[in-house]
């Protein structure tokens, strides 16, 4: 078992953040030095290329060097670029050892946002590590954080918390946040993580899923559990050990029960499915009954060989081995009539009234902060739930601030259809007609009816046609309310 970062003298924790804001080791920073616009979690085969990019960067170049690239340093080099945080005092704090002069580093640094999150040494080809390694920032970490909702609540729960991420998150818009993990190696960098971003205050807790927590309820939840479906069990944060699927469900199955009336939850799923399911069949079996509304946000598909491969390319250094490994995960899958698996996350709503589900693929590339998307979407949603088809003309419509309408053209003309698209939240386009641009252009929270009567007006549409204007005009402004592209601008309904 590895050791994880000490926590016993809290100066030297605050001298080691005082050096990285300095630094500044920040994302911006980072990938300029290293000359990449591309995410600063690099691919080991990248690591030489950042290696002759850092070799005239000094005391930044020496920092990233050992913390981010985790490749040994001269201590003579990485000396000062940690003052004034002595050698000595971070061989203590457990960062480092020096053995003959070299610095060998004890973790990996990688920052999101504002923050710098600890995690132990990035792996490299064929490397064996413990069960309970705690590995960094990642993209699951990344998506889960943009897809949290960040109002201000009381209680707010990470389960599984791993480094601590997500809680060290919630910890600026929640009063009390409990951090769960049932790796207490995980609970160790997490509270050192907690330390190093100035959030001292968060409740961490070890134990398996819900068991430290009870019977407690929570107005915001979060979760990226081992949902990988396989055969394995040699990672605690990638293997649950369970059959199948049956880690996703039960995590959203006991989300659900533990979110507080109006309380959101975020988790993060695989599922077994078959090649045509766009509508996530499982995912709806899973949330029936629970008392929540839930949008699910499919990711990708694939075929048990590519999941299969994903998983253990790091293990591919031996070709026989390797092979052997694909065998007994493309073995299991048959096993278990498994015909491709999906990947997704499931965002949760508890409320009184009737339930809904809705499914919608979640473009690639484009996710930001998606939380006022979010909470649109399901004001929305709720709303539609009781409306008839052509209800929503009595709404006051309106588009939100990050609406962008483009246009492409040519000295010739047009050379594209034009598009609605958003500068925040899950990157939803829509591609439409100059009939819809001059409604989108029209809404300004008057009732939609209205609206759509100055644009038929407009546009000359004869009174033998407008009823059927009016129609598609409402079931075209209905899709795009669903999905957050308009938005109430009155809680008066006409």
């Amino acid at each position: 078992m590895g050791s994880t970062p000490r926590l016993d003298d809290a100066g030297a924790v605050a001298a080691l953040r005082d050096v990285l804001d300095r630094a500044p080791y920040t994302a911006e920073a980072i990938r300029a030095a290293l000359g990449t616009e591309e995410d600063i979690m690099s691919r080991v085969r990248d690591i030489p290329v950042h290696l002759r990019r850092l070799r005239d960067r000094g005391a930044f170049g020496a920092l990233l060097r050992l913390f981010l690239l985790n490749v040994p340093t001269s201590a003579d080099e990485i000396a000062p670029a940690l003052a004034p945080l002595t050698l000595e005092a971070a061989r203590r704090m457990g960062l480092l050892s020096v053995v003959d002069g070299i610095a060998q580093p004890h973790i990996r640094l990688v920052p999101h946002d504002e923050l710098v999150i600890a995690s132990d040494p990035r792996l490299r080809p064929g490397e064996s590590a413990p069960h309970d390694h705690v590995p960094g920032v990642h993209r699951p970490s990344v998506t889960l954080a943009h897809l949290t909702v960040r109002r201000p609540v009381e209680r707010a729960l990470d389960l599984g918390t791993g480094n601590g991420i997500e809680a060290i998150l919630m910890a600026k818009h929640a009063r009390h946040v409990v951090g769960s993990d049932v790796n207490a190696r995980a609970i160790g960098f997490a509270r050192f993580n907690g330390l190093l971003n100035r959030r001292p205050d968060i409740d961490w807790r070890v134990g398996s899923w819900f068991e430290p927590m009870r019977d407690e309820r929570f107005d915001l939840i979060t979760c990226n559990p081992p949902y990988v479906i396989s055969p394995a069990t040699q990672y605690v944060y990638r293997d649950s050990g369970m059959e199948g699927d049956s880690i996703s469900e039960q995590v959203v199955r006991e989300v659900a029960a533990h979110l507080a009336d109006d309380g959101f939850g975020t988790i993060t799923v695989s599922w077994a499915t078959t090649k045509d399911d766009t509508e996530a069949s499982a995912v709806r079996r899973w949330v029936a009954g629970t008392g929540c509304d839930a949008w699910v946000l499919h990711y990708r598909t694939e075929d048990p060989l590519t999941t299969a491969k994903a998983w253990n390319e790091h293990d591919a250094t031996d070709a026989e081995a390797y092979g052997r490994i694909l065998d007994e995960w493309l073995a299991y899958y048959e096993r278990l009539g498994i015909e491709a698996i999906a990947y997704g996350a499931v965002v949760l709503h508890r409320r009184a009234g009737t339930s809904w589900v809705k499914v919608d693929p979640l473009p690639p590339g484009r996710l930001t902060a998606a939380s006022d998307h979010i909470v649109r979407v399901f004001a929305a949603q709720d709303d539609l739930a009781g409306l008839a088809g052509e209800g929503v003309l009595g709404r006051r419509l309106r588009p939100p601030e990050a609406l962008r309408l483009t246009q492409v053209v040519s000295p010739r003309g047009w050379t594209a259809a034009p598009t609605l698209s958003l500068e925040e939240g899950l990157g939803f386009q829509a591609t439409i007609d100059d009939n819809t641009v001059a409604l989108v252009r029209r809404l300004d929270g008057r009732p939609l009816r209205a609206v759509l009567d100055d644009v038929a007006n407009d546009l000359g549409i004869t009174a033998q046609d407008r009823d059927r204007f009016v129609t598609s005009g409402a079931a075209l402004a209905r899709r795009l309310y669903s999905l957050g592209l308009l938005e109430r601008a009155s809680d008066n309904a006409e």
